[in-house]
């Protein structure tokens, strides 16, 4: 018994006439009772009636049929699974990014993803930047969302979003009458710091103090930019911090942009060089259309 000698029983017997059926299947009559003569003589049973007018199913055709149907249905649901797999549409993805970065843009970009694949399983690790990396590295994450260039030969990395270093501070701090601050204003200020070991962004704003001509001094350390808003409110200092937190925080603090030459807070798009799931290449594909569409509409905006 092969598919295709199924395939035709089914067809004889919806048809209830061979000749129906042979038009159905595009086939000439005499091989198509040939066909459904195997296929009895491979299950040891005959499984129909032949008249003059129509054919009739016995017992055993009965059951074959309902057999059969349920066999067809099975390889239409295979062919499906594996065509959406090999599409990217059905899988996992997990991806990490520190909690500063799930406040921007990238909110934006997984939501857009979830509508473009919604059966994929999307799981998004919170990490530091360095644990991010070794993750990637150890297969356990297929994306890293980061603010610094990885310089690990197996990695790959592009330009996700561009954004600026602000200034974060009460709404009574005196430094909030300005439009702007440059950042050597802040040498005399109390700053809550990003750990210096946790991530190469957190190294680069401490050399950018020092370019500024002061080493900053240290009140609170954190491991993630989102914990500073409520030390600030809290009054333990000042924060060189990603625009992006300035998205949901309360309106006892106030962010003033760093001018001239703002340090850099740009978000960089990381992943494996030999990745080869579909479902991460749809999802860096997309995350380059949707991006580069918000970059052109800040640019027409004027932002």
């Amino acid at each position: 018994m092969d598919l295709r000698q199924l395939r035709y029983f089914i067809a004889v017997a919806e048809e209830r006439s061979f000749t129906a059926a042979a038009r159905r299947l595009n086939l000439s009559q005499p091989p198509l009772s040939q066909q459904i003569q195997a296929l009895e003589a491979a299950v040891g049973a005959q499984l129909l009636h032949r008249t003059s007018r129509r054919v009739e199913l016995t017992q055993a055709g009965e059951a074959l049929l309902t057999r059969a149907r349920a066999i067809q249905q099975q390889i239409k649901l295979a062919e499906d699974e594996v065509r959406a797999i090999g599409a990217g549409l059905i899988g996992s993805l997990d991806v990490g990014a520190t909690g500063s970065i799930l406040r921007g843009r990238l909110a934006d970009l997984l939501a857009a993803y979830r509508k473009e694949a919604p059966a994929v399983k999307m799981t998004v690790h919170e990490q530091a930047p360095a644990l991010q990396i070794a993750a990637l590295l150890n297969r356990t994450t297929n994306i890293s969302l980061n603010r610094s260039i990885p310089t690990e030969d197996a990695l790959s990395s592009e330009l996700a979003w561009t954004e600026e270093v602000v200034v974060a501070m009460p709404k009574a701090h005196p430094l909030t009458r300005r439009k702007h601050i440059a950042l050597g204003d802040l040498a005399s200020e109390d700053h809550i710091v990003l750990q210096p070991e946790s991530s190469q962004f957190a190294s680069y704003i401490q050399k950018c103090c020092i370019d500024a001509g002061f080493l900053p001094r240290v009140s609170q350390q954190v491991v993630d930019a989102q914990s500073v808003p409520s030390l600030i409110a809290a009054g333990f200092g000042v924060a060189l911090v990603p625009q992006s937190i300035a998205r949901f925080t309360t309106d006892e603090i106030v962010f003033r942009p760093i001018r001239p030459s703002p340090p850099s807070a740009d978000v960089f798009l990381v992943f494996r060089k030999d990745e080869t799931s579909m479902v991460v290449q749809n999802f860096i594909n997309l995350a380059r259309r949707f991006l580069r569409q918000k970059r052109n509409s800040d640019h027409l905006a004027g932002r």
